[in-house]
């Protein structure tokens, strides 16, 4: 197990918008690659603090092995984006190149960061846009006018929500029955509260705008 006391960034090998990557290392976050992730590193000279997957997607695995840690998880019931998540302890994961390229590969990591919505804080970062899973009460201050979509990932009961233009109050969303894509922030306090006998998980999407704001207030 690695422990952080900050978020960490985890790398992985699917679309890296290396402005975001590059923004997100000045401010000193530790770097995590999963396998292949540590590809996009070559013509970057970024060394990450640990590289940690099968290993069946690296490319100069000996070179990356005389410079940082090199871990070999062989075990092939998980994905590498998971093999990091229980292999590293920190407040905050912002997980940059787990989704573009396959779409089976976009889905398992939206399954991975469900999976861990009630032990781990992630927030999957796109081209576009920005994803975590929540459950339960979620508050975030946003900027007026800001998409906000909320999909469920399993039934889940809302009791009401606040600053958006389209409420939650009373809404069950489900996948096939219901879900909320598009809406729109209204108030730069926004609450999403659901029932007190619901749990089930539902994900946010936000633009890729939101980031710096959600990962402030992700990490308190």
């Amino acid at each position: 197990m690695f422990s952080f006391n900050k978020p960490v960034v985890l790398l992985g090998g699917g679309v890296c918008v290396t402005d975001i990557l590059l923004r997100l290392v000045q401010h000193d976050y530790p770097l995590i690659a999963a396998d292949g992730g540590a590809n996009h590193l070559g013509n970057l000279s970024i060394v990450p603090e640990v590289i940690i997957g099968d290993l069946d997607s690296l490319n100069r695995r000996s070179h990356w092995e005389s410079v940082t840690r090199v871990v070999e998880l062989a075990e092939q019931d998980t994905t590498d984006f998971e093999k990091c998540l229980y292999s590293v302890d920190a407040p905050l994961y912002i997980a940059v190149g787990f989704t573009g390229k396959r779409l089976d590969h976009t889905l398992a990591a939206l399954h991975v960061i469900a999976k861990y919505s009630d032990q781990k804080r992630v927030v999957l970062v796109g081209e576009d846009d920005i994803v975590f899973v929540c459950r339960h009460v979620q508050r975030l201050s946003l900027a007026k006018g800001m998409r906000l979509s909320v999909y469920p990932l399993e039934p889940v009961a809302f009791l009401q929500s606040t600053g958006l233009l389209y409420p939650l109050d009373e809404l069950t969303l489900a996948p096939t029955t219901m879900i909320g894509t598009s809406n729109q922030v209204i108030h730069d306090q926004v609450t999403l509260e659901t029932a007190p006998d619901s749990d089930g998980a539902y994900a946010v999407i936000l633009p890729i705008d939101a980031l710096a704001t959600v990962i402030e207030q992700m990490a308190e």
